[in-house]
C-alpha cells in the first residue's frame, strides 16, 4: 500500500465481507448514497482500530447527516449490502457478456470452418496450376 494514496480504510460490508482498502472520500460518497450509515463498521488499516462510522471523528462527516436508517428501511435491506449487491450485479453482467462473447466466437469459428471447406473445394475443382 502506498501511503500517498490515503487508502487507509476497510468498510465492513458484512461480518465476512469487506470493501477496501479505500479512501475517506469514497466512504463519504457511500454515506451520501446511503450505502452505509453511522452503524457501519470501518477499520483503520494503519492502526487496526475497528469502529462504527458514527464513533469516528470528523473525516467521515458529510453535508448529509450520517443517521441511522428508519425501521422500514432496515427491514427492507441493510444499507451496507448495497455495495455488495452492486458488485454482484456487475459480476453477473460481466459473466453474461463473457457468455455472449464465447457464443459469438463459436459462431465465428463455425463460419470460418465452412468458408475454409468451400475454399478447399474450389481449389480441388480448379486443380493444380503450373
Amino acid at each position: 500500500m502506498l501511503t500517498q494514496l490515503g487508502m487507509d480504510w476497510l468498510v465492513e460490508v458484512t461480518t465476512e465481507h469487506y470493501y477496501g482498502p479505500t479512501t475517506v472520500g469514497a466512504i463519504q460518497e457511500f454515506i451520501r448514497l446511503g450505502d452505509i450509515n453511522a452503524d457501519t463498521f470501518v477499520i483503520n488499516s494503519c492502526d487496526g482500530t475497528r469502529r462504527q462510522i458514527g464513533e469516528v471523528p470528523a473525516p467521515f462527516k458529510t453535508n448529509a447527516t450520517v443517521s441511522k436508517p428508519s425501521a422500514a428501511d432496515a427491514a427492507v435491506e441493510p444499507a451496507a449490502a448495497g455495495i455488495s449487491i452492486r458488485l454482484q450485479e456487475r459480476i453477473r453482467d460481466l459473466e453474461q457478456t463473457l457468455r455472449e462473447e464465447r457464443r459469438a466466437l463459436a459462431e465465428a469459428e463455425q463460419r470460418y470452418e465452412k468458408l475454409e471447406e468451400k475454399y478447399n473445394a474450389v481449389l480441388r475443382r480448379s486443380g493444380p496450376t503450373a
